[in-house]
């Protein structure tokens, strides 16, 4: 299955956006191995997603503290967990939610802006990927 299938999946659930953000072993980089190709919902950049997913695999809470922006769009993080940060948007975008969950190897990043659908729904989808990623080695 390639990256842009898990992505898929993802969308095909609750994210409206989905990206994943790998590095092939420890001492390498992070970078984008696949992401949405609809980014009507959010557009972020490779360098916003690679900085986020950074603080995750890195297990590094300090974006408590300031939040995070991608694609224009500020959010809060409200709570960091171990391989999980779970964010909120601000202001006009406060129904959007946006998960990041962490393998160590591959960062999974799923965002939904619809109220109806909450964040334990976009985290429950990502969590259960990664945990699937994980047991598959990655």
């Amino acid at each position: 299955m390639s990256w842009n299938s898990y992505v898929e999946t993802l969308e095909k659930g609750v994210c409206k956006y989905a990206a994943i953000v790998g590095r092939t072993d420890d001492s390498s980089p992070l970078a984008v191995w696949a992401e949405s190709a609809d980014k009507s919902s959010l557009n972020p950049g490779a360098a916003e997603l690679i900085s986020a997913a950074t603080s995750v695999v890195k297990n590094d809470n300090s974006v408590m503290g300031n939040g995070i922006v991608l694609g224009g769009v500020k959010f809060a993080c409200i709570r960091f967990e171990m391989d999980t940060l779970i964010c909120q948007g601000k202001a006009d975008c406060k129904d959007y939610s946006l998960i990041f969950s962490s393998t160590g190897k591959v960062c999974l990043i799923g965002f939904n802006p619809d109220a109806e659908v909450k964040t334990p729904k976009v985290r429950e989808a990502v969590d259960n990927m990664r945990d699937w990623l994980k047991n598959a080695g990655y």
